[in-house]
């Protein structure tokens, strides 16, 4: 009895260990400099974030909420997001956020504005 416990409680230890570290995987850490916006409309390249056009750069990206790869042109969801500009004042990076991440960034730029008064 004992020689199946022991190996079934080390597999049952390492499982759970496993498991806590791609739930941990799962976060999405935002460069600083990313912006909060909303996601309003796209005609590639042309694109509209909180009542203001903007042109996604060459080789930008845009990340759905499950972090994969969206191609610009079957953009189909729109709303809250976190965006980075290129040196040119071009979008570069886009992400999509989901209701927690959306609400993690609102209080994120309340802080910061608290900061600048």
């Amino acid at each position: 009895m004992k020689r199946i416990l022991v190996p079934l409680l080390v597999f049952v230890t390492l499982t759970a260990g496993l498991a806590c570290n791609v739930h941990a995987q799962l976060v999405r850490a935002f460069p600083p400099d990313s912006k909060l916006g909303k996601l309003m409309a796209m005609r590639y390249p042309e694109i509209r974030i909180s009542d203001q056009t903007m042109y996604l750069s060459a080789g930008g990206q845009i990340r759905g909420k499950d972090n994969l790869l969206i191609l610009p042109t079957m953009l189909s969801e729109f709303g809250p997001i976190r965006y980075q500009m290129d040196i040119m004042g071009n979008v570069h990076r886009i992400w999509l956020l989901t209701p927690a991440e959306a609400a993690q960034a609102k209080e994120e730029e309340k802080n910061k504005s608290r900061q600048k008064q």
